[in-house]
């Protein structure tokens, strides 16, 4: 049996403490952090509280659909997916016809978990003209996301994920990424960027079906027109989600369950910036994320390939993940900036700065020697949808 982000007790004769044992995610499996009961300062993950199926589908029905569909996905979810199902259930059900669009960067998670769903395909796109153009081909349209927290734009939903892969991003996504305060990650705050996103999707003739969802299954389902869904949803989310904690010196930080956080370097480092504002200074961050499918090409890639120079960084014009380069500039002056991946040490070390540990064995083997054998450590997965808040 495979426990996700659980803690259970158990005797390990190597040591001579009783230990909790705690499983993150690690891409698509898990992995097991055994630390020891004095070094563990706090375990936390999402703990939301599920809606029924029957009301999720009553929610769902309640959407008014139309013959000619366009059902797009702005998430690769287990949540969406299954709303999306649910959807393609009723338009059925209707005789009417739908198409279900989703931005390449999305597809292949999508994909994954809709495994097993042979009635719903899925067009893998990149609008070469525009969102407008692209609705125009059908009576309607549904669009699908869930809400997140973002280091960027305080918070991810529609809106965002509209101006980062659909919304000919260059302008107006250099606008939003200008008018960010400094740069330091912004997680939970509803700024200036966000003010860019909303308008953005101010008056697209979409429906709306925002979620609140952990990989475990859905909390809230929230619906209207683009802003209105996104609006609704973030509030529960601040409701559900946020935590407060005391700052750490060492904290261990894992996206959700869901494939799609882990995938690239690029996805999962959101879950990094969501959450070393609660390291001390001087302290670790640790980012446990596979990367099977490399950085996720832009400004990483860039970089790393020597085409993006550090001295050129605060004066580029916005290449999508610019953010990651500057977060990482201004924080590894702050604290330790680690990472359990298996992208090449050679790119996360030596070209991006990371601090690399072979595995969650090496992190508690070497943290000792960092920070002392009476280090604690928190323990943070669901970071993509929990935001930490400082007691101090």
């Amino acid at each position: 049996m495979t426990y996700t982000c659980k803690k259970r007790i158990y005797f390990n004769p190597y040591y001579t403490d009783w230990m909790p044992e705690i499983w993150l995610r690690y891409g698509t499996t898990d992995v097991v952090l055994d630390i020891k009961f004095e070094n563990l300062a706090n375990q936390i993950s999402a703990g939301f509280q599920l809606l029924p199926e029957d009301q999720v589908r009553a929610t769902v029905a309640g959407v008014p659909l139309t013959d000619n569909m366009l059902i797009l996905a702005l998430s690769g979810s287990k949540a969406a997916a299954k709303t999306i199902t649910m959807l393609a259930e009723e338009a059925r059900a209707k005789g009417f016809n739908f198409t279900v669009d989703v931005p390449q960067k999305m597809a292949g998670a999508l994909r994954a978990s809709l495994a097993g769903n042979e009635m719903i395909s899925i067009n893998r796109i990149d609008y070469q003209s525009s969102l407008q153009e692209r609705m125009g081909k059908f009576q309607s349209t549904v669009v699908i996301s869930s809400v997140a927290y973002d280091p960027l734009f305080g918070f991810a939903g529609a809106p965002t994920m509209l101006l980062r892969n659909l919304l000919l991003a260059g302008p107006i996504m250099a606008e939003a990424f200008k008018a960010r305060k400094d740069n330091r990650p912004t997680p939970g705050v509803q700024g200036e960027p966000l003010k860019v996103a909303i308008s953005a999707a101010t008056g697209i003739p979409a429906t709306s079906v925002e979620l609140v969802a952990s990989s475990e299954g859905i909390a809230g389902i929230h619906t209207g027109s683009i802003n209105e869904a996104f609006e609704k949803a973030v509030s529960q989310l601040q409701s559900i989600s946020a935590v407060e904690t005391d700052p750490v010196k060492c904290a261990v930080i894992s996206a959700s369950s869901e494939a799609g956080t882990h995938s690239t370097l690029a996805g999962s480092l959101n879950s990094l910036w969501n959450s070393v504002h609660i390291v001390k200074e001087g302290g670790s961050a640790i980012l446990l994320a596979e990367n099977r499918e490399g950085v996720g090409g832009g400004a990483l890639q860039m970089f790393i390939e020597g085409r993006l120079k550090p001295e050129q960084l605060r004066e580029s014009p916005y290449i999508d993940g610019l953010e990651h380069l500057l977060f990482i500039e201004e924080l590894r002056q702050k604290c330790e900036l680690g990472l359990v991946s298996t992208l090449p040490h050679y790119y996360a070390r030596t070209k991006l700065g990371f601090s690399t540990y072979a595995s969650m064995k090496d992190i508690l083997d070497k943290l000792p020697e960092k920070h002392g054998k009476n280090f604690r450590a928190l323990v943070l997965s669901d970071a993509d949808i929990v935001l930490l808040k400082s007691k101090a």
